[in-house]
């Protein structure tokens, strides 16, 4: 439970921003009540958790998005990441509309589909063949099993920190402390067969793979959670040759930085090419979709070929009742189309360059020790070891409530750049974030 203003109030003033932002929020804080009741932790995406309540969006345009209470917020978890264009492009949903009257479901092979898979091979430099899924996590967990297919090996190398979705596989090596189990649900034979090595570490990578049961090693290529502890693309060239050399597939990826960083991912921009490459978020436009790519002899393990022991035993199996899904390719599609000249890349990293200095200086004028972080279009905010807290409630969950109290919805600790930002965007958000900070020092929090 989260203490109440009233209790709050009796531990003096540290807790005034979030007396404030109960305040101001009522209206979120009675649907949040209503979800506690029905939804299991009261929201549907542990990334949403936030005390003492998240904050309910009803309508979104752009990088602006509005509250139940019709309150206009600056955006920066832009669909986690997937909404590069913004909030409902005009020719997103100038797409999706005309596909919703022709079908929503076809339960069938579908034009829209090729032309999705034929825009990502076009684009993306590892890919070959192309198989659809409706999430980043599906992806992953595609393409851990295509590797240990192909390779007959079991192990999988990843780095600590990085984040792949929340399937088994994915999660031991995820959350610190790296070596400790996973948590529970997680069966030991699956942390078994994840092999966590610290980022940006050759020499550990070489002696994970000297063992010669490795089938792949993943990593998000420009580091944990989208550069909060950055990979540069030295270390990605060294990776590609150390794997090389071993005989061990190289599996990018890029749910996040596909179409993001460049417009063939971080796999053009640093001019690194793996066998295996993830996708998801921007690749449908915003709408539910991933896919798995990259060297046709491994991805056409997917294949049926017509032998009986192949297709029963060789073949990974994938159906799925909504890979491909028609809304998803339209949307996918016309993203796609817009994005394969970089424009939207570059703007969008042109906005987070413009934010981390930005928002350094304020870091700077007010002498605490936090750090301000990050590339491309992303920003993360790395608040310092003497920052307080109220009760139950972190100093991060404190800045977010901050920062809402002043008009701009930062994911947590992150931002995330769309192309439909501008340079007034950041001017408010820079301001909004020198309130914030003061409010928290006011407030004793700092």
């Amino acid at each position: 439970m989260t203490q109440s203003a009233t209790d709050r109030k009796a531990v003096g003033t540290t807790c005034d921003v979030l007396n404030q932002y109960e305040a101001k929020f009522a209206d979120s804080r009675a649907l949040y009540e209503r979800a506690r009741a029905v939804i299991a932790g009261g929201v549907t995406h542990d990334k949403r958790h936030h005390r003492p309540f998240p904050v309910y969006a009803a309508r979104a345009t752009g990088c602006r998005k509005w509250d139940v209470q019709g309150r206009e917020l600056i955006d920066y978890w832009t669909g986690h990441g997937s909404l590069l264009l913004g909030h409902s492009h005009p020719a997103i949903v100038e797409a999706v509309q005309k596909q919703v009257a022709l079908g929503t479901h076809l339960g069938a092979c579908h034009e829209l589909e090729v032309e999705w898979a034929e825009r990502v091979v076009r684009m993306v430099p590892s890919a070959e063949r192309v198989r659809f899924t409706s999430s980043g996590t599906e992806a992953t967990l595609l393409a851990i099993r295509l590797a240990r297919a192909f390779s007959g090996k079991q192990v999988i190398v990843r780095f600590a920190g990085h984040f792949h979705g929340w399937h088994d596989h994915a999660i031991p090596g995820w959350r610190p402390p790296y070596g400790d189990s996973p948590g529970d649900g997680i069966l030991s034979d699956v942390t078994e067969n994840m092999r966590v090595c610290p980022p940006n570490d050759a020499d550990a990578v070489d002696a994970a793979l000297a063992k010669g049961d490795v089938a792949a090693v993943i990593i998000e290529p420009t580091g944990a959670s989208f550069c909060a502890v950055p990979t540069g693309g030295g270390f990605l060239k060294e990776l590609r040759q150390i794997t090389q050399r071993h005989g061990v597939l190289l599996h990018f990826d890029e749910v996040i930085t596909g179409f993001r960083v460049a417009p063939g991912g971080a796999q053009e921009y640093y001019g690194v090419t793996p066998d295996i490459t993830t996708l998801a978020k921007i690749l449908a436009g915003g709408l539910p979709g991933g896919a798995v790519t990259g060297r046709a002899d491994v991805i056409d393990r997917l294949e049926f070929r017509g032998d009986a022991t192949w297709d029963r035993y060789r073949k990974v199996p994938h159906p799925g009742t909504f890979n491909a899904n028609p809304l998803s390719a339209a949307a996918g599609i016309t993203c796609l189309d817009i994005v394969a000249d970089g424009k939207p890349c570059d703007e969008a990293n042109a906005m987070g360059r413009l934010a981390r200095d930005g928002m350094s200086q304020v870091v700077a004028r007010h002498g605490i020790d936090w750090q301000v972080g990050g590339d491309f279009s992303g920003v993360k905010i790395t608040i310092g070891k003497n920052a307080g807290s109220a009760g139950d409630v972190t100093p991060v969950e404190l800045l977010q409530s901050a920062m809402l109290l002043n008009g701009v919805d930062l994911m947590c600790d992150q931002m995330f750049m769309s192309c439909m930002h501008r340079e007034d965007d950041i001017r408010q958000t820079v301001e909004a974030f020198d309130r914030s900070i003061a409010m928290m020092k006011n407030s004793g929090l700092v």
